[in-house]
Order: structure tokens, then sequence, then C-alpha cells
């Protein structure tokens, strides 16, 4: 049965979406998929949704929120923390039904999220899908994105620096329609990947996509995979020949990664 509807957060009320089955199953996992950051939700919002009702048609539980401040939750970008969009990921694991471990599913900045998530609820698996490596990777991204509409507008010259001094002195920033706060700042920036391992899972997957067949992971990535190794967390990982469709122009879909996902799941 279809899903979508608000919920009561800490904040205000999210919007969720996704399927509910309507008898529980023996063989029933309890998914949350994750979205990425800002614009790269936008262009996703379709493979995600493509993702969920495969998931779904298997017999599962899946929802997927918009957090605090985005998509067609309550709030504005502005008011936007981690702190409220961890609330907003335990509130969405409270409504999927079942009492069984939840099944993390992460796009970009979702995958950051999800291991977060994983060190306060019981996960049974994590998949990670291309997952931004530190928010201070995303949070650079932003910031060019503002550098780059400067430049091409003609108006005064920025540097990286200058906008992450004014961040760290309580300024907001508008950056292509989007109001980034301190705040948010501050929470992306201590998010990462690169400072030890996930929680303990039964499955760990790492996908990431590939312009071309036979491409391997990109080198920040397995660095960072070697170092879980060492500390002893082994990541299933695989690569999927598609557009990276959450930064591209026009909208791309990406079949194959919605069944590889798809797979990752299957009971």
């Amino acid at each position: 049965m279809r899903f979508a509807s608000f919920l009561d957060s800490a904040a205000g009320r999210i919007f969720c979406t996704g399927f509910l089955p309507e008898r529980d199953g023996g063989q029933q996992r309890r998914i949350l998929i994750l979205p990425p950051f800002a614009e790269e939700m936008n262009k996703s919002r379709h493979v995600l949704a493509a993702i969920a009702k495969q998931l779904a048609n298997a017999g599962h539980a899946v929802l997927m929120p918009d957090f605090y401040g985005t998509g067609d939750s309550e709030g504005d970008f502005g008011d936007a923390a981690i702190d409220l969009w961890r609330r907003d990921i335990d509130v969405t694991i409270e409504h999927l039904p079942g009492t069984g471990d939840v099944d993390l599913v992460g796009l970009r900045l979702g995958a950051l999220l999800a291991v977060d998530a994983a060190s306060r609820h019981k996960a049974r698996s994590l998949t990670l899908i291309h997952p931004v490596l530190d928010g201070r990777q995303q949070l650079t991204q932003m910031l060019r994105l503002r550098l780059a509409a400067g430049l091409m507008g003609g108006g005064e010259k920025e540097t990286a620096a200058e906008l992450k001094q004014r961040l760290s002195t309580g300024e907001s920033l508008e950056i292509a329609g989007y109001r980034l706060s301190p705040t948010l700042a501050a929470g992306l920036e201590a998010l990462g990947l690169t400072g030890g391992p996930p929680a303990v899972v039964e499955a760990l997957h790492w996908v990431e996509c590939v312009a071309e067949e036979g491409r391997t992971l990109m080198p920040a990535s397995q660095r960072v995979l070697e170092t879980w190794e060492a500390l002893g967390t082994s990541a299933e990982v695989s690569t999927v020949t598609c557009d990276a469709f959450w930064g591209t122009q026009e909208i791309a879909r990406c079949p194959a990664l919605v069944n590889h996902v798809a797979g990752c799941l299957a009971v």
C-alpha cells in the first residue's frame, strides 16, 4: 500500500513517502531510504522512488523522508540542522511496521546519515550509494556553487576561506536558492566516513556509479574501505554503470542501479 503522509517530528511535520504492506510478512524487511543534499535530492527523487517501489514489490516496508526544511516538509532550508534531521530519521524508523532491525539505504549525503543512524539504531544492513566521504566535502561543493555564481554574475569576488569565515561568525549564506546556516554547515563538517567504520551490521554494501563498465572505485573511496578493513570491517563493493543522476543537467534514469540495490536487499 502506497504511503504518503506527514509525520510529527522535532521541529515540525516532515513529509514521508513509501510503501507499507497491508499485512506483516515473515521475511519482510523494514527499509529506510535517506536522500542526498539540497539540489541533489531533487535530481534523485525519481531514482529513489523507483528503488522504493521495487523493494515494495518484493514485499518489504519502505519509507523515505523529506528532511525538515526540504522537499514537501515543513520549515525552511535555512532552519535545517543535522540534529533535526537525526530526529526525522528516528521518527521515520519508528513509523516502520514490525519490530525487526532496520535496513538503511543512503545516497550521497544520505549515506553519511545512514552510517550515523546505524550508531543509534539496530541496523541489519547498510547500503551506501556513491557516498560523500565527509560532510566537509559536501560543504565545499556547496560553497563552490556560490563562487561560480559570483564569477558568472560579475559580482564581488569571494573565496571559499572568506565564506567559511562568514559562516563561523554566524552569518547565513544564500547559495543557489538555498540559505545555508552556520548550524547546518557545522553539522555537515562533523559528519564523515574517514574516522572509522560504521556500527556492526549483517551486511554492508558500498555501491558506486561509474561512467563506463570496468571502472573501479574512486581512489578516496578505496582508502576509506582499506581503513575499515584494517579495523575489521569489510564491505561488499560493487559498481553500476550509469550517469551521476544526482548532478546531471537533465533528468537521468538508472534502472541498473534500481535492480542492483534491490538485489543487495534480497532476502
